[in-house]
C-alpha cells in the first residue's frame, strides 16, 4: 500500500465525521430558531373630539367679574350724580381698584375719589405691576396677612367689611347690658363677600369671636394650605371640583356631600349628610332663635330676606313672612341689643359665604354654635367643632 493510499484511508472517515457534525449543528440551529408571530391588525381608533381652546378673555367674559348687568356694577347708575362712592369703588369698578393700587398716580392703599359707573373688573385690574408686587393683604380687623401670593387681589375684595373688633367697639360705646336696647346700636355692615376671611378664620377675626373661646385659624387640608386659585379658575371663577375629589370619596358628584367625621353638629341625628348640611342646620336654628328673641325679648318682630340688603326688617304684621312691602330700606330693623348685634352679625357672616363649608367648616361651625349658646338656644344635642 502506497503512502498516498494510506493517507486517504485515514482522511476519508475524518472528513465524513466532520461533515456529519456540521450537518447536525445546522439542523439543530434551524430547529431552535424562534419564529416571529404575525402582527395582529390594530382596530381603527375613533377620532378624538378635543375641546376647542378657550381664550382667557372668553373665560373672563363668562365670570361674575364681567357681568355688566349685575347689581354689583349697576347699583349706582340711578344715583344723582351716578358715581360709585369711595367706600365701594375699590371692588365695584375698574377705576376704583386701580385707584386703590395707586397705579393712577395716587397714594396706594386707599381710594381717593369716587369712580364713574359703567365698568366691571377688567383684565388690567389684576394684571399690572402693582398686583405683581402685592405680598400682603390688610383685613378690616387691621391684621395683615402675608404671604398670599397670586390670591392677593382676590383677598382684597373678598374679605368682608368688618370684624369682631368693630362689633366689640360698637357694643362698648353703647355701654348697655346684653339684653338692653340702645339707640346707639344698629346693624353692623359685613354683608359683602367674606370668603377670604372665612378661609383664614381666627387669624383675621372676620366673624364675631366670643371671649374665652378658642377658634380655628387658617383652614389647612392635610398639610397643605389652599388659596383661592387652588380651587377656582382665575378667569372664569368656576370651581374645579376635581380638586376636592382628589382626596375625598363620596357616593355622589356633589361636593356638598363631603364630610370627614361623624359628629352630629346640628343635632338632627343625621351623621351621613355632608358638612354643608350640618352648617345649614345650625344656621336655620340660629335664625329661628333670632326671630324668637326679637319677638319675646326685644319686643319687636323681625324677618329676614336674604336677597335684600340690609336683610333684617321689621315684621310689621307679625306673620313671620317677609312681604315685599316689608323688605324696603325704610323698614329695616331698628331696635338692637348687644346680644342681637352679635348673633345677627355672625348669622350674616356665614350666610354671605356660600362656600363656607369648603373654605373653613370648623371655624363657621364654632361661630354658629357659640352664637346659639349666646342667644339662649338649647345646644345639648348639638356639638361644637374642635
Amino acid at each position: 500500500m502506497t503512502r498516498q493510499t494510506e493517507a486517504f484511508r485515514w482522511a476519508f472517515p475524518c472528513t465524513l465525521v466532520l461533515l456529519l457534525g456540521v450537518l447536525a449543528f445546522l439542523t439543530a440551529c434551524e430547529q431552535n430558531t424562534p419564529t416571529v408571530a404575525a402582527t395582529p391588525e390594530c382596530p381603527e381608533c375613533p377620532e378624538l373630539e378635543c375641546p376647542e381652546p378657550v381664550s382667557y378673555e372668553e373665560l373672563w367674559k363668562s365670570s361674575a367679574h364681567a357681568d355688566e348687568r349685575a347689581d354689583a356694577f349697576v347699583h349706582w347708575d340711578e344715583d344723582d350724580p351716578p358715581v360709585i362712592p369711595e367706600d365701594c369703588a375699590k371692588c365695584h369698578s375698574r377705576h376704583g381698584f386701580v385707584d386703590f393700587l395707586g397705579v393712577d398716580g395716587t397714594r396706594p392703599g386707599r381710594v381717593d375719589q369716587v369712580a364713574p359707573v359703567g365698568t366691571t373688573l377688567t383684565c388690567f385690574v389684576c394684571h399690572n405691576e402693582a398686583v405683581m408686587d402685592m405680598y400682603s393683604v390688610a383685613f378690616p380687623s387691621g391684621i395683615e396677612i402675608a404671604p398670599v401670593g397670586a390670591a392677593a387681589p382676590c383677598m382684597q375684595c373678598h374679605q368682608g367689611r368688618s370684624s369682631a373688633g368693630a362689633v366689640n367697639a360698637a357694643i362698648s360705646e353703647a355701654a348697655v347690658e346684653d339684653d338692653e336696647v340702645s339707640a346707639d346700636l344698629s346693624y353692623i355692615d359685613n354683608h359683602h363677600a367674606v370668603a377670604a376671611a372665612t378661609l383664614l378664620g381666627a387669624e383675621v377675626q372676620g366673624a364675631y369671636e366670643y371671649s374665652g373661646m378658642a377658634y380655628h385659624g387658617r383652614f389647612v387640608r392635610g398639610e397643605e394650605v389652599f388659596t383661592c386659585l387652588d380651587c377656582h379658575d382665575n378667569h372664569s371663577l368656576e370651581l374645579g371640583s376635581e380638586t376636592c375629589f382628589d382626596c375625598h370619596t363620596v357616593l355622589t358628584e356633589n361636593i356638598r356631600d363631603i364630610r370627614v367625621d361623624t359628629t352630629d353638629y346640628d343635632g338632627d341625628g343625621d351623621v351621613s349628610e355632608g358638612i354643608a348640611y350640618e352648617i345649614e342646620g345650625l344656621q336655620e336654628a340660629l335664625l329661628a332663635e333670632i326671630v324668637m328673641y326679637a319677638r319675646d325679648t326685644v319686643g319687636k318682630p323681625i324677618v329676614y330676606e336674604s336677597g335684600a340688603y340690609p336683610y333684617f326688617y321689621i315684621d310689621t304684621d307679625g306673620d313671620g313672612v317677609t312681604d315685599p312691602e316689608e323688605a324696603v330700606r325704610d323698614n329695616r330693623y331698628d331696635v338692637w341689643t348687644p346680644r342681637l348685634v352679635r348673633v345677627v352679625y355672625n348669622y350674616l357672616f356665614v350666610a354671605n359665604d356660600r362656600g363656607a363649608y369648603a373654605h373653613n367648616p370648623d371655624y363657621v361651625l364654632q361661630v354658629l354654635y357659640d352664637s346659639l349658646a349666646d342667644i339662649g338656644a338649647d345646644v345639648t344635642t348639638m356639638a361644637r367643632a374642635n
